[in-house]
Formats: C-alpha cells, sequence, structure tokens
C-alpha cells in the first residue's frame, strides 16, 4: 500500500495561457472544483494518507487553495525553486518521503479516482492511457503487463497508442537513482529517466480507458469538464461531483431540465432555463430569459438578461452581458462580457479550429471551439469574436471590435 504521494505543482504552464498567465495550472477549476481538489480526493480514495506538493509558480495561491489539511489528508509543501526538471521537483520532496514507497503525479492533469486506486495497487507501475495524438506524448510500449520501453514523443505513433499519463508509484531507492542521474543538456533532472531501473524492478503498466484527461491547452478544459459531466451520477465521480440538486432560488416560470446542479445562494430569474448536465454555483445569478446550456458557471458571477450560453466553461466573479451569445467558451475569473458580444464557435465545411500556441498553430481537434478570455479579460458591447481566439488577462477590447485573431 502507497501511504504518501507527490504532486507537482510547480511549473509555469505556458501552453494553456491566457488561463494561466496569473494561475498555476492545478487550480483551474473543472465542474466548480480545482483539478488539485479532484486529484486529492482521489488520493485520499486510494489509501494515500500523506501528500506532498512540490510548488514554485503563485505557490501562495496553492497553500491557500489547500491548506494544511485537505479531506483528512496531511498536506506538506517543498519549494522548486528553479524549473530543473521533474525528478528535480521530486527530490525536493525527500524530506517528507522517509523510508517508504511513494506516488509521483503532475498537479495538471485529471486523472480519475478509479484510475488512480489501480495504479497505487502496486510498486513500482505507471498509469497508461490511449490517446488520440499520442505523438505528443511518451509512448509506452507493453508486454505482458509490464512496460518495456517509453519513446518520446515518436512522430510514427499510432492512434490510440498506450501514453504515459505521469503517474507512477515508485520504490524508495528511486531517490538514490534520481540523484544518480547526470543532468540533461538543459540542465534538468527527469524522472522518466530512471526508467531502466524500474524496469529492472518490474514496472507494471497499468491502463486506464478513459480515466485520465491531460491539460495541455486551455480549451482541454472544456474537455476534461464535458468528461467529467459526462460521469455525473456514477460511482467513478461520486466524490468529485455533488449531486444534481436544485438548492437555490429559482423562479416559478425558470425552467430546469435534465441533471443541475444550482447552488444554495445561486439565484435563476423569470423565465431563464437552464439544460443539463450543468452546474451553477455559490452566489451566482442567472438572468431574466437566458439559458444556460450543458455550462458551468462558477461562484459569484452574473449572466444577464437573454444570453445564451452553450457547452461553456465560466469560472469565478464573472460579469456577463445582456443579449450575449457564447459557445464552446472559456472565460476566466473576473472576466466582464459587454451587452450584445458573439462568439462564434464553428467553422464551415467541418474543418477543425485551430488556434496558435507559443508561436505555432495548433489543430485543436475540436469541431467547435469558441473564445478563451484570461483572468480580468474585458470585452465590450458588441464586439465578435472568431472560432479559437484568445484574449490575455487584462486586456480590454474596445466595443464593436471584430476579433481574427489572439489579443495579447
Amino acid at each position: 500500500m502507497v501511504r504518501k504521494a507527490v504532486i507537482l505543482t510547480a511549473g509555469l504552464s505556458t501552453r494553456t495561457y491566457p488561463l494561466t498567465i496569473k494561475k498555476p495550472k492545478p487550480l483551474l477549476k473543472l465542474a466548480n472544483a480545482p483539478n488539485l481538489a479532484h486529484l486529492l480526493h482521489g488520493l485520499k480514495k486510494a489509501g494515500v494518507q500523506e501528500v506532498v506538493l512540490v510548488v514554485g509558480f503563485e505557490k501562495e495561491q496553492v497553500k491557500q487553495a489547500i491548506g494544511q489539511k485537505f479531506v483528512g489528508l496531511t498536506v506538506h509543501y517543498a519549494v522548486q525553486e528553479q524549473p530543473l526538471g521533474t525528478g528535480h521537483a521530486v527530490l525536493q520532496a525527500e524530506p517528507f518521503i522517509g523510508a517508504e514507497p511513494f506516488a509521483v503525479l503532475n498537479g495538471d492533469d485529471l486523472i480519475l479516482p478509479d484510475a488512480l486506486s489501480a495504479c497505487l495497487q502496486q510498486v513500482p507501475a505507471l498509469l497508461v492511457a490511449p490517446h488520440h495524438q499520442p505523438q505528443r506524448f511518451g509512448v509506452v510500449e507493453v508486454a505482458d503487463g509490464f512496460v518495456r520501453a517509453i519513446l518520446e514523443k515518436p512522430k510514427e505513433a499510432p492512434a490510440g497508442a498506450l501514453v504515459s499519463t505521469g503517474a507512477w508509484t515508485l520504490p524508495n531507492e528511486a531517490l538514490e537513482w534520481l540523484k544518480a542521474l547526470p543532468p540533461a543538456e538543459d540542465g534538468e533532472i527527469r524522472l522518466p529517466d530512471i526508467t531502466p531501473w524500474l524496469m529492472r524492478h518490474g514496472l507494471r503498466a497499468v491502463v486506464t480507458e478513459d480515466g485520465w484527461v491531460p491539460i495541455t491547452y486551455p480549451w482541454d478544459v472544456l474537455i476534461a469538464t464535458k468528461h467529467l459531466l459526462s460521469l455525473w451520477g456514477t460511482e467513478r465521480v461520486a466524490e468529485l461531483l455533488p449531486s444534481p440538486q436544485v438548492l437555490g432560488n429559482v423562479h416559478p416560470t425558470a425552467e430546469i431540465l435534465g441533471d443541475v446542479f444550482i447552488a444554495k445562494t445561486a439565484k435563476v430569474e423569470a423565465r431563464a432555463k437552464i439544460v443539463g448536465p450543468a452546474m451553477i454555483g455559490e452566489g451566482s445569478i442567472i438572468g431574466l430569459g437566458s439559458d444556460i446550456v450543458r455550462t458551468v458557471i462558477g461562484d459569484h458571477s452574473h449572466i444577464g438578461s437573454g444570453a445564451h450560453l452553450e457547452d461553456c466553461v465560466v469560472m469565478d466573479k464573472v460579469k456577463v452581458g445582456d443579449d450575449v451569445e457564447l459557445m464552446w467558451s472559456v472565460l476566466g475569473d473576473g472576466v466582464v462580457v459587454g451587452n450584445q458580444v458573439r462568439a462564434f464557435a464553428k467553422l464551415p465545411l467541418g474543418l477543425t479550429v485551430r488556434s496558435v500556441v507559443k508561436g505555432t498553430l495548433i489543430d485543436t481537434g475540436m469541431e467547435q471551439l469558441g473564445c478563451i478570455l484570461g483572468d480580468g479579460a474585458r470585452i465590450g458591447d458588441g464586439c465578435v469574436l472568431y472560432p479559437g481566439v484568445k484574449v490575455w488577462a487584462g486586456r480590454t477590447l474596445l466595443p464593436k471590435t471584430e476579433v481574427l485573431e489572439d489579443v495579447r
């Protein structure tokens, strides 16, 4: 039994900009709870008792969100002052690990409790999963249930090949192996580089079909949220999501259809319509005659009259104006969207949406993707945003701006 786990939360997550300019990626909310909270719930269910969070970028935000105790877990903090690799990050946690085997996972990605539990049953082990774009990850060759090789981002890997999720269980000797590793050319010490030692000890490959969703790009927040909501009401996410229920103040003329959670202090005004799966957070207001379709609204947000939000994720303290139309969009904390703003999500002829990440045009693989608005962005009345555009944190768009590319 693995009693201790190390979660890596120190990194500066530039590929998920603009959502992580001011916030560590593990604190991005998926279905109205930080992904880090989902991971901690899963570790608790798997029998873990102590967790070490390796922090760096905006470390105080992580400490404030999680504290010293979380769902009965004892939480320690180790600081990685410089980004010197995943292996280096694990070594920062050594004072809290002691002489026991331990688990390591990335705080960035969604891993469901059943996948974590399966992985933590044996040491050493690596959680692997099929992926439609395996060339983005370490592709894992498996034979008879054991890892035989890990190929880093091979270009020729077929869709659906097994890839590393970055979740491991390690024997205590792994700390000495990491210390013995010479740094790579860029100065980093990488955890996967001890794989040859692990394979000599019989590195188990634990396969999960759909228990892992990588959060690599900002639109992955939509994908991960959709996945969680698709499992709502099942045992697999029982610890992660509240039961569908209407606790808030709903006007008699409002319509609630399907699985919907409305928090106790939320308010749904007259003739509004909410179509599940949907969640409305604490203190949020859904305005007169608005439609909220398969959308998650965070805490203390206000959606104006006649607004139509479909397949969106709205974070906390967001203000959306009247007669706004948003589809397949992510709105960060404190975003202000003016009246009559439109965000188109679909290209003609079934083309997939492309978006620029770190100077490279990325095919999102999504036939629908609206806008991604960073924390505190302000969108003026009557703006039109085209599919896949991103607006950086704190930026302001003047009224009636037509947005064809990212605004930094």
